[in-house]
């Protein structure tokens, strides 16, 4: 039975959608799996302990943590892996052996949405551990989660996005006048707004005019030193395909269409309720699988899905967001999310592959990719600055 660290929270806006999304992957973890949570609250300390493996404790943060123990990541470079130690004397939950006992885990799966876990910062930490963890590595991270940066390397790879305007909160604070009247060159109103490193619809608005864009503006940076300014498409509907593999070996999965129309907001993704009014994450918002598209259309959209996944290097499971004309049989790539809000596991179940095997196949993607980092040569003998340097153990 291996250990498997599903450390999710952290200090980011998608907080809650990362908690939802971690729940439903610890609860269909094979058995051959030992789960173990690791929560990063919105302050940035680690936590773990049985009582993070109940949902509804997660309405009173405060006291839910207070019954857990209070942790660091730990790395020693005399033993690859990661450890989670004790940051406090206190003895409780998990940690009943003794203060200075620590759980070594043998695989992480981040769970993390957005900032400090999407973005690849928690992937630079696990690499340092030498731990092997699921998903993308850090540069895909960091592109994909990178909405301007993501669009370049999309668009170098053939594929159809959006045109769009940059504006850096820098530039925004000395001349904004001067960043609108950029930003209004692109098309006429409507013009949609967004922050260039967010998920989950939060930090976008829609501009009808400059007075709403001017505000529109303001909002988004607040979320993120960068905005992203494009045009209104119309006649379009939003098409999902998720991607899971590693490689020449991704798949594409079905793919599904949302059935609310305009503007998705952070409740109609996320706060839709399951039969028992429990949050159903992603599998809970209204949604048509397979999306009602033509065949040829379907396939070609597949086709660009594992194309971006290609593009930006991406790994593990990733979804990628399309605009889509079904009547001109036309699209756009719209953008990668590396770490999709419940794992996108609702569109790989109608063909057969449920959220425990999807679960296994990450674990085993991330394992191999592991051994083959293992493989490179990371330290040179030679020590260029004169003499035998330091002895050093491996």
């Amino acid at each position: 039975m291996s250990t498997v660290a599903a450390i999710f929270g952290s200090r980011s806006v998608e907080h809650e959608v990362s908690v939802i999304t971690a729940h439903q992957a610890m609860a269909a973890l094979s058995p051959r799996h030992r789960a173990v949570p690791v929560y990063i609250a919105k302050d940035g300390r680690w936590y773990t302990g049985d009582a993070l493996l109940h949902l509804d404790g997660f309405a009173d943060a405060d006291s839910l943590v207070a019954s857990c123990t209070m942790i660091t990541p730990v790395i020693d470079p005399s033993r690859p892996g990661l450890a989670l130690a004790p940051a406090a004397t206190a003895r409780r939950g998990l940690f009943n052996r003794g203060v200075g006992d620590a759980i070594d885990v043998e695989v992480a799966m981040p769970l993390v949405h957005g900032s400090f876990g999407e973005d690849g910062s928690l992937q630079g930490l696990l690499e340092m551990a030498g731990i092997p963890y699921t998903g993308s590595g850090v540069a895909a991270s960091a592109v994909a989660m990178d909405k301007s940066l993501a669009k370049t390397l999309i668009r170098a790879a053939g594929l159809p996005v959006l045109d769009d305007v940059v504006i850096e909160r820098a530039a925004w604070r000395r001349d904004p006048d001067h960043e609108l009247v950029a930003a209004e060159a692109l098309a006429p109103y409507p013009l949609f707004v967004k922050p260039a490193g967010l998920g989950s619809s939060i930090g976008v608005s829609r501009a009808g005019d400059a007075g709403v864009l001017r505000e529109a503006v303001e909002v988004a940076l607040t979320y993120d030193h960068r905005c992203l300014v494009e045009a209104e498409q119309e006649g379009i509907v939003e098409i999902n395909c998720a991607v899971l593999g590693d490689g020449a070996d991704a798949r594409a999965s079905l793919l599904e269409q949302p059935t609310r129309r305009g503007l998705l907001s952070y409740d109609d993704k996320y706060r839709a309720t399951g039969a028992k009014g429990s949050s159903a994450g992603m599998k809970g918002a209204q949604r048509i699988i397979p999306a009602p598209l033509s065949d040829a259309l379907a396939s070609r959209i597949s086709a660009a899905a594992l194309a971006a996944f290609a593009a930006v290097g991406a790994s593990g499971v990733a979804r990628v967001d399309f605009l889509v004309d079904a009547a001109a049989e036309h699209f756009v790539v719209n953008e990668l999310n590396p770490i999709p809000g419940s794992l996108s596991f609702y569109l790989f179940e109608p063909a057969g592959v449920s959220f425990t095997a999807l679960l296994d196949e990450l674990i085993e993607i991330a394992q191999r990719r592991h051994a083959q980092r293992a493989a490179s040569t990371m330290v040179f003998d030679r020590w260029m600055l004169g003499g035998g340097g330091a002895k050093t153990s491996r």
